[in-house]
């Protein structure tokens, strides 16, 4: 089984088609979602970026115990909890927040690249290599 998250804070439920949206086309995120889990009932408790992340990745309420410090080295996050199981994990972003000043939130991936996103380019960092199986 194959185990993909998507993140975005920057599309909002209503204007994607999977959700039933009709007026705005998600052709390839209603595809994928046919295909898989959707979760209809799933919330965060921040919207910025990094302490989006640290909820999801830690299932913990950062609102209540996390700002924008770097992710901390004692949190078990979900990649190392799948990395555990036997699964490879990869994470893509397009936003350096989670990758600079030693955010530290591609810990426990196997693999990480950035590509360009919203943000200018001044921080572009340097994915490890990963040998799939």
């Amino acid at each position: 089984m194959n185990v993909i998250l998507i993140i975005s804070d920057t599309f909002r439920r209503d204007h994607l088609g999977c959700y039933g949206n009709q007026w705005i086309r998600t052709p390839n995120l209603d595809a994928l979602a046919a295909q898989s889990f959707v979760f209809d009932n799933a919330w965060v408790s921040n919207f910025p970026t990094l302490s989006n992340r640290y909820d999801v990745m830690t299932g913990r309420f950062g609102y209540i115990e996390y700002d924008w410090s770097p992710l901390p080295a004692h949190a078990t996050v979900l990649q190392e909890v799948l990395g555990a199981s036997g699964y490879v994990t990869m994470m893509v972003g397009d936003t350096p927040h989670t990758f600079q000043h030693g955010a530290n939130f591609q810990r426990g991936f196997d693999a990480f690249h950035w590509v360009r996103g919203q943000e200018n380019d001044k921080f572009a960092p340097q994915p490890r290599e990963v040998q799939l199986p």
